[in-house]
C-alpha cells in the first residue's frame, strides 16, 4: 500500500483466465475509504522528527535563540512536502497540501514555537487538531494530480 490516496476504481472490469504464457500484473488498487485517507494525510514520520527536535530544544541547558524553533517549524513543513513528494512519490497536489497543513496543525498543537505568543491556548489548538483530522479526509482528491 503506497501513501498516495487512490481516488478511482480500476478502469477494466473485464476478467479472463490467464494462460501459461500470460504475464501477471499487480492488482489495481481499490479506492481509499475515509480511514485510509485519514492515515495517509497525517505525516506521522515528520511529526515524530519534529517532536524530537522540539523536545531537544525544550530540554536544552543552553540558551536557544528565538529564531531556532521557527527554523525547526519551517524545516518540518518543507520536510513533509519533500518526504511525501520525493521519497513516497505522492503526486496528488491536494494531498500534499493537506498533509503540509496537517503537519502545521500538529505542530501548533505541540506548541512550539507558537506557545511563545500570549494568545496561544493549547486547549484551542487541541480542538483545531480534532476538527482538522475529522474534516481533511472528507475533502475530495479528484482533479489534483500532477502529471509531471
Amino acid at each position: 500500500m503506497g501513501r498516495a490516496i487512490q481516488t478511482a476504481a480500476p478502469t477494466s472490469t473485464v476478467s479472463r483466465r490467464a494462460g501459461p504464457d500470460d504475464e501477471f500484473g499487480a492488482a489495481s488498487p481499490a479506492v481509499d475509504g475515509y480511514s485510509d485517507r485519514l492515515i495517509k494525510l497525517i505525516p506521522a514520520e515528520v511529526i515524530g522528527v519534529y517532536f524530537s527536535m522540539v523536545t531537544l530544544l525544550r530540554n536544552s541547558k543552553d540558551e536557544v535563540a528565538d529564531l531556532v524553533p521557527w527554523m525547526v517549524f519551517v524545516f518540518g513543513a518543507l520536510a513533509t512536502l519533500f518526504y511525501l513528494r520525493v521519497t513516497l512519490k505522492v503526486l496528488i497536489v491536494r494531498q500534499l497540501t493537506l498533509s503540509v497543513i496537517a503537519f502545521c496543525v500538529w505542530a501548533f498543537t505541540i506548541g512550539e514555537p507558537f506557545s511563545r505568543f500570549d494568545w496561544y491556548n493549547g486547549t484551542y489548538a487541541g480542538l483545531l487538531l480534532i476538527a482538522y483530522t475529522f474534516v481533511a479526509p472528507q475533502i475530495p482528491m479528484d482533479g489534483g494530480q500532477d502529471r509531471s
